[in-house]
């Protein structure tokens, strides 16, 4: 079982890294430490490589802080592009699945 997280612990590793680095203290100073609703994430795929996707973070009403995060692609994009690309692997791969389950039963 994974060891849980100290809030108590992270603060003290986060005030000797500040106090030890010059670069982490400026870093971890504007860096935005919160939720991010909105922007855009670059993600790294094997298959496809890079993608720059823009994210929308909902909260989700009376779900006890569940989330949906929407990414898209910017239409006509080497992202979108890449991201169809994803789309039509996973389909194939799931009808190829389909396939040899359906041929599986007796």
């Amino acid at each position: 079982m994974p060891a849980r997280r100290s809030p108590r612990r992270l603060a003290e590793l986060v005030g000797q890294l500040a106090v030890q680095c010059d670069e982490f203290a400026t870093r971890w100073a504007r860096h935005p430490v919160r939720t991010c609703t909105s922007g855009v994430k670059r993600l790294h795929h094997p298959l496809v490589g890079a993608m720059d996707l823009s994210f929308e973070n909902l909260v989700i009403p009376g779900t006890s802080g569940q989330r949906l995060i929407a990414y898209t692609a910017e239409p006509g994009s080497p992202s979108e592009a890449a991201l169809r690309l994803l789309g039509s692997a996973a389909a194939s791969e799931n009808s190829t699945a389909e396939n040899v389950s359906a041929t599986a039963r007796p």
